[in-house]
């Protein structure tokens, strides 16, 4: 691939248990600006004029991918971009990971009660945006403003309820804000929140929830989460595990924390052997656990565990075909703009990583990036006509993490496939684009307590289908299905701001 000398990488090892953070960091300002067309002496003028961050500032800012919420807040107002756009993908990056830079100068919020007023009243009333929700996080987080446990619950609730059914920035956002919510004072009362609306039955949205509350890893959450793997409902289950995933790279817990899991998860993956939804998830997720951890789970396991989905090497050469496959996307993404050689790295990430937490945080940053209408296109594309299997179902697993919303959508390509994959796939981005399906379609596929049938209640709810009466009160379908289409009437459709 062409170089470009402004050109920002991440030289890690694919496989290593380190990614360069601030590299990451970095790429995701010097992307947003060079797209912007906005040279840096320009952006100081704009953003400190011209004083306090100058271009040569802002130029070491962005090649060491120093962090500072205030810098970052900078770049945002300067290119026009929307409130928390580049700070949230930022944020969560940095919280996932240990090792991440701290924020010399987190950003916060005119500590004035006027403007903390404003804050509490975009968001409990009429529909607030993601943007209102994250200033309502950072007045709370960050100045001596804040409500007590009773009247802040109601709208911890709202927003918990907001942050499954959204899409784009507008997920990003939401998701931030309840993260930072969750890593302050109002940690416990967040965790119940969440736990409460987990509990629901029929829910059918836990993932983002399990994964924003464990940014904040406990010995309680390591309990919960162990209870969780075994669920009825393997939804459920397998956001315990994007749980575990999370709070292993987050950090914080001890040995001792984990050592109780142990048996847990071992009984799990021998309850979950032969179960495609169960037994997959639980193996990646085992792969990511401390070396102690995953020895003493496989001494204790009597079944066989299956290998998680790994890429065909770990290599940065044309001889692994899956990273030159990465590589030749973002090659054509990039169109000999800069950017082009971490856009192969984060497009591998999303495609073949098993982690999780690689996996998300790769996929908010290209979310956040001006490159994310033409991720979405290629992503599809490769989910069609990817060269292999595992790239395929990458691909498709990837719209469950980029949440880009679409415009328009038809389903007909996907649901022709034989690939019960691919069809999920399908019907998920009619969900994010608001898309109803087909009556009888709806029907047939929602009776199926299965990925499919997730996928076809997720397309119905989010286009908030008349149809969903109907399946919440059919006898003659599973109590699971009648739940889920109960619980999408309640919890409403899908939100784009």
């Amino acid at each position: 691939m062409a170089r470009h000398t402004d050109e920002i990488d991440d030289p890690t090892p694919l496989a290593g248990a380190r990614i360069d953070v601030a590299a990451r960091i970095g790429w995701l300002l010097r992307i947003s600006r060079v797209m912007a067309g906005v040279p840096l002496r320009e952006l100081a003028g704009r953003a400190g004029n011209g004083t306090r961050l100058s271009a040569a500032t802002l130029s070491r800012v962005e090649t060491a991918g120093r962090r500072s919420g205030v810098v970052v807040a900078a770049y945002e107002e300067a290119l026009g971009l929307p409130h928390g756009q580049l700070r949230a993908p930022i944020d969560v990056l940095c919280r996932t990971f240990s090792y991440a830079p701290v924020d010399t100068e987190p950003y916060a919020p005119e500590p004035t009660l006027v403007g903390f007023t404003s804050a509490v009243d975009a968001v409990g009333s009429g529909r607030p945006s993601a943007h209102d929700w994250l200033r309502f996080a950072e007045y709370h987080v960050r100045t001596p403003f804040g409500m007590d446990t009773h009247t802040i619950r109601p709208l911890l609730a709202r927003l918990v309820d907001e942050v499954g059914r959204s899409a784009g920035l507008g997920y990003q956002l939401r998701y931030e804000a309840l993260s930072k919510l969750r890593c302050s004072p109002y940690a416990a009362l967040v965790a119940e929140v969440v736990r409460e609306a987990v509990e629901q039955p029929g829910m059918r949205r836990p993932a983002d929830l399990l994964s924003a509350v464990t940014e904040y890893p406990t010995s309680d959450l390591v309990a919960w989460c162990g209870e969780l793997l075994t669920h009825e409902s393997w939804v459920i289950a397998r956001a315990a595990c994007l749980g575990i995933q999370n709070m292993r790279s987050v950090g914080g817990l001890r040995r001792a924390d984990w050592l109780p899991l142990v048996p847990v998860f071992a009984a799990a993956c021998d309850a979950a052997v032969g179960d495609t939804l169960r037994q997959p998830i639980l193996s990646s997720t085992l792969a990511c656990c401390p070396p102690e951890f995953r020895a003493a789970v496989r001494a204790s396991l009597t079944e066989e565990l299956v290998e998680p989905r790994r890429a065909a090497a770990w290599t940065r050469t044309r001889r692994n075909r899956h990273f030159t496959y990465a590589a030749t996307l973002a090659a054509e993404i990039a169109d000999t703009r800069a950017g082009e050689a971490m856009l192969a790295r984060l497009l591998f990430e999303v495609l073949y990583d098993f982690r999780a937490t690689h996996v998300t945080t790769s996929s908010f940053l290209l979310v956040a990036s001006p490159f994310a209408d033409d991720v979405r296109e290629l992503i599809c594309r490769s989910a069609l006509d990817g060269p292999d299997e595992t790239t395929r179902h990458g691909a498709a697993f990837a719209f469950a993490n980029l949440m880009i919303p679409f415009d328009t959508a038809d389903p007909g390509p996907w649901l022709a496939s034989d690939d019960q994959v691919l069809r999920g796939a399908g019907l998920s981005i009619c969900g994010f684009a608001g898309v109803a399906l087909d009556s009888d379609l709806l029907r047939e596929l929602a009776a199926r307590d299965d990925q499919i049938g997730y996928e076809a209640m997720f397309a119905a709810g989010m286009s908030q289908q008349p149809e969903l009466a109907e399946l919440a009160s059919a006898k003659h379908l599973p109590v699971t299905v009648r739940q889920a289409a109960a619980w999408w009437r309640a919890a409403g459709g899908r939100i784009v701001s």
